[in-house]
């Protein structure tokens, strides 16, 4: 039985998905909206009832994962968007923000930060105040009842892990200590929080685009030898907004990562090295973070940056 789930039910596959079609549908809407002035005044309440709409199915129980998977550049754009609808003053609008700003402040602490720096949402006077205020004690208590143990409840910091199948997992590079996240099919970004989670896939016996080629036994069991015997290989599915349940891979430009494959093919490979590099199996090139452009990652065949393989919390 789900917690959070007021039927006391867990959600159906289909239910999930619904939500999450329904807040893409919102998200988009929003950015649309936010792309220009005479937008904005044609499009507002349309992207307002859409993005309300996809929120609100989001909310509760396994839902609620979706909205903590939005990217921040998304995040920080929806809450300019509700600040500019709050400006408006119009009082059954101002209700249905206030609605909208509990709902995200309560998914995840990045978008309780976002709404606390919207004047006109968590502002003195702001619309979201007393909610934002509220919610922040209670932050607080939590992590004065952790004090013993040195850290937040409900910040606490993901632990490194080792990669098992079917795991569920952050990846940060250690320099910068910047996490890899999807912003859509062909951008991976580096952002300062975890957003992008990555379900593990162990290639143990091969993925499809290996054994569909081997027509000959003999081969197929070569192949398994050699991938045995060499480094952990393993795939990284998306799981959530954009590019859900798509494959980390790369595609035509070898120099460039991408999240827009839905099959698990040579491309969407992986190995972990010893010394916590992470490289690309089909090119051999290695995930690199150049210290200078800390928010860009790209494949490198004369470096590499250390990974750490977090457990989402």
């Amino acid at each position: 039985m789900a917690s959070g789930d007021p039927s006391g039910t867990l959600p159906s596959r289909a239910d999930l998905a619904g939500a999450e079609e329904a807040l893409s549908a919102g998200i988009d809407a929003v950015m649309s909206a936010m792309s220009g002035e005479a937008r904005f005044t044609n499009e507002n309440e349309v992207a307002f009832a859409l993005l309300r709409k996809g929120c609100r199915h989001s909310a509760c129980g396994e839902r609620a994962s979706a909205l903590r998977e939005v990217i921040p550049e998304q995040q920080q754009l929806i809450v300019s968007f509700l600040a500019r609808v709050a400006q408006r003053r119009r009082r059954s609008c101002l209700r249905r923000v206030k609605e909208l700003g509990e709902i995200l402040a309560k998914a995840s602490p990045s978008w309780q930060h976002l709404l606390e720096n919207a004047e006109p949402l968590g502002g003195a006077s702001g619309l979201l105040s007393e909610e934002l205020q509220a919610l922040s004690a209670k932050v607080e208590d939590a992590e004065g009842e952790a004090g013993g143990r040195g850290h937040a409840v409900l910040h606490a910091l993901p632990t490194v892990v080792r990669i098992e199948d079917e795991s569920r997992v952050f990846l940060r590079e250690r320099r910068s200590q910047r996490y890899l996240s999807i912003a859509g099919p062909h951008s991976v970004v580096m952002t300062e929080l975890p957003v992008s989670l990555f379900i593990c896939h162990l290639d143990g016996q091969g993925a499809s685009e290996f054994w569909s080629s081997c027509i000959e036994a003999e081969e197929a069991r070569l192949k398994t030898r050699s991938l045995i015997d060499g480094p952990l290989s393993f795939a990284l599915e998306h799981e959530g907004l954009p590019s859900h349940r798509h494959f980390l891979g790369s595609r035509r430009i070898f120099t460039e990562l991408c999240c827009s494959s839905q099959r698990l093919g040579r491309r969407e490979l992986f190995r972990l090295g010893k010394d916590t590099s992470l490289q690309h199996q089909c090119t051999g090139m290695c995930l690199y973070v150049d210290p200078l452009g800390p928010q860009k990652v790209v494949l490198s065949a004369e470096k590499s940056s250390s990974w750490e393989v977090l457990a989402a919390i």
